[in-house]
């Protein structure tokens, strides 16, 4: 007889709980299943994991609360609990003994291998608000702001309408960033005419660019923001949520001026790098000012002198709890899951939410008439006021945040640049959480890396940039949309070249894409009058080509939606469609001179029609005015709109008059690419 009994001395520590493996055993067959015996010590919880293999634990002793996939319980001895694969799950020890118990896990790749042809996100919300980090109107965007959250936030927006979702993506400016001021005074403007003259030039180029926006709000001329703000404050006031500090600070050591964010530069007491304000491009994380390695003021060119101030502060530390929990069901790249565990570890630190300036939103009590709102303060009740512009634009007016913040049937998508990450994925969730405890925090934080332009940082001070508006006024902005997303830094740094994005669209768009489609035009002229046939005989190869079609649209949605965000990936699939289906038709070319064969030459034609379908549907987030023109010459009165993703392997009806596929793919291209050229 074999028997194996618990043996502290043979525990090792895995997930945050101390086990010890059951199998594999000297001298007992290898079973198909894991096992071992485990230990959680009081006060203590595993760490939330996901994994591809069903589990089951069996508690043999103490007290712990269960959370699976976001839902919580409480158990005890006697309990069984049931994770299906990729579960997140996590188990806390809320008795005074450790809690023991026993955990068997086996795997069944037929069962959580989804079929290739699975619709992510089967359960969708009814509406969602997409939301991207607002523009400093401190100058106008370029195209290294164009890659990264407002082209994505606009892909994701129209991709959510094709399946149905009521999603609405709106973006206003930053006005009362304390850098519009200053650029307000290098160029002879008092802050609100800066905030008013680049906020214009930023709504523009969102506009050159196609992004759709259902608003774009200036704070200080929309009726909810400073109303939501004051309030969203005066709340966190009155529940004693702010603290009253007074601290050394920097000033400037001519005019005497505090000095905050734009006003000081040194070197990030995190890595090193060298920073202006409170934010490190580099590492992501924030100092207070006060906590520069060698200082220097931008006002003077001087070190700055220290001198007491009072200030509002916001204890972060006291949410590290709340935060937790919410990191463990929210989507986020992991860049940002390391940055705010690195946070976690380290400890929150405090933030200010009020500055001494004359610029900014006014602190609604008394006492504070020297100060204004930090903000980032300001920017948590934006996006309360953001919901108030959407329901007035979407025919609900009267209606409040909580439509998007509250409601069961609604969630709330994030992005942003990886340098913005601090606040939005730890300061503002905790000021959302302080504010309203039932609030439903966003669904996703989709973020971006930096965008070079030919291997350098784009610089306005240098003049090394390529603004969105000169770039989306020259060449067609589908082709604009097409390129940023096929090399947009979505998880590490990337390059912009002309060069690199005048090849790429000579090659693929026109020498590629352009080229299937008047090789099908031919055909379809020659043997069929332009009309769709209907389908015949089927060929192995038909089979295969029909899967792939199905396995590209599966690929592209993917590539959509908030969990997996990706772009780059979208236009592979774009890429991967148009090259297969080329050489799909190159081969059924030959079954046109062969009476015996017209059954299958039918099929053929109508599948590479059907991809025409495809392609439209997939790259319409992307390129829309491609899509709706490639739609429009299926037959179809408009391109792919509400709901139409559901229905993108139905045939084109056989007898449709099949009309400009032989025009171009973008209009306007091939004059772009011969004036470059010249």
């Amino acid at each position: 007889m074999l028997i194996r009994k618990l043996d502290p001395a043979t525990f090792f520590n895995a997930y945050n709980v101390d086990l010890q493996l059951l199998y594999p055993w000297e001298g007992v067959a290898e079973p198909p299943f894991g096992a071992a015996w485990a230990v959680l010590r009081p006060g203590e919880a595993t760490k939330p994991h996901a994994h591809q293999e069903f589990e089951t634990f069996f508690v043999f002793r103490g007290r712990g609360r269960m959370s699976i996939g976001g839902e919580e319980t409480e158990i005890e001895a006697g309990n069984v609990t049931f994770h299906r694969p990729f579960d997140n799950h996590t188990l806390t020890n809320i008795g005074d003994e450790n809690l023991l118990f026993l955990t068997v896990w086996w795997e069944d790749k037929e069962r959580w291998i989804a079929p290739k042809d699975a619709a992510p996100g089967l359960t969708r919300p009814v509406r969602t608000l997409v939301t991207a980090a607002p523009p400093t109107p401190n100058g106008d965007l370029h195209i290294g702001h164009l890659s990264g959250p407002y082209l994505s936030a606009d892909f994701h927006a129209r991709y959510l309408r094709q399946r149905g979702v009521d999603a609405h993506f709106i973006c206003g400016s930053d006005d009362n960033s304390i850098f519009t001021k200053t650029k307000g005074q290098e160029v002879g403007m008092g802050p609100q005419e800066a905030a008013d003259h680049f906020g214009e030039l930023c709504r523009d180029t969102l506009q050159k660019a196609g992004i759709a926006l259902a608003d774009f709000p200036r704070p200080n001329a929309s009726p909810f923001h400073v109303p939501a703000v004051q309030e969203f404050f005066r709340r966190l006031y009155d529940g004693g949520h702010f603290e009253l500090t007074e601290r050394s600070l920097p000033h400037d050591p001519v005019t005497g001026e505090y000095l905050f964010e734009s006003g000081l530069k040194g070197q990030c007491p995190h890595c090193g790098s060298i920073v202006v304000g409170f934010t490190c491009e580099d590492c992501g994380r924030v100092n207070d000012g006060w906590n520069l390695i060698a200082p220097v003021s931008l006002v003077s060119g001087q070190p700055p002198v220290w001198k007491p101030m009072r200030r509002l502060e916001f204890p972060l530390g006291k949410w590290a709890g709340a935060l937790r929990e919410y990191y463990r069901r929210v989507a986020m790249a992991p860049h940002v899951r390391a940055l705010v565990e690195g946070l976690l570890a380290d400890g929150l630190p405090n933030v200010a939410v009020t500055h001494r300036t004359d610029w900014g939103i006014e602190v609604p009590v008394p006492g504070w008439e020297d100060q204004r709102l930090y903000v980032w303060l300001e920017m948590a009740p934006r996006y309360f006021a953001y919901a108030r512009h959407v329901n007035e634009v979407s025919g609900a007016p009267g209606e409040g945040p909580e439509r998007f913040w509250r409601s069961d049937d609604a969630e709330v998508v994030q992005f942003f640049g990886f340098d913005n990450s601090f606040y939005y994925a730890a300061l503002l969730p905790a000021l959302f959480l302080a504010y309203d405890a039932e609030i439903r925090l966003p669904k996703a934080f989709v973020t971006n890396e930096f965008y070079y332009l030919d291997g350098q940082k784009f610089s306005t001070s240098r003049n090394h940039r390529i603004l969105g508006r000169e770039l989306a006024g020259k060449a067609p902005r589908d082709a604009v949309r097409w390129y940023l997303a096929m090399t947009c830094p979505e998880r590490e740094e990337t390059n912009f070249t002309l060069e690199g994005f005048h090849r790429a669209i000579r090659q693929e768009l026109l020498g590629t894409w352009q080229a299937w489609l008047h090789e099908l035009a031919d055909r379809l002229a020659t043997r069929w009058e332009n009309k769709v046939p209907s389908t015949g005989d089927w060929t192995e190869d038909h089979r295969r080509f029909y899967h792939r079609l199905r396995d590209l649209s599966a690929e592209a949605a993917a590539a959509y939606e908030a969990a997996g965000f990706s772009p780059q990936a979208a236009t592979r699939a774009l890429a991967s469609l148009v090259r297969e289906a080329r050489r799909f038709g190159q081969g059924e070319k030959h079954w046109q001179g062969v009476a015996t064969r017209t059954e299958e030459n039918r099929t053929g034609i109508a599948l590479e029609v059907l991809a025409i379908k495809v392609l439209g549907q997939i790259a319409a987030p992307i390129l829309p005015e491609m899509a709706e023109r490639l739609w429009r010459t299926l037959g179809y009165p408009a391109g792919p709109g509400l709901g139409s993703w559901e229905e993108t392997l139905e045939w084109v009806p056989a007898g449709t008059i099949v009309q400009g596929l032989d025009g171009e793919l973008v209009p306007g291209l091939g004059t772009y690419l011969e004036s470059v050229a010249g």
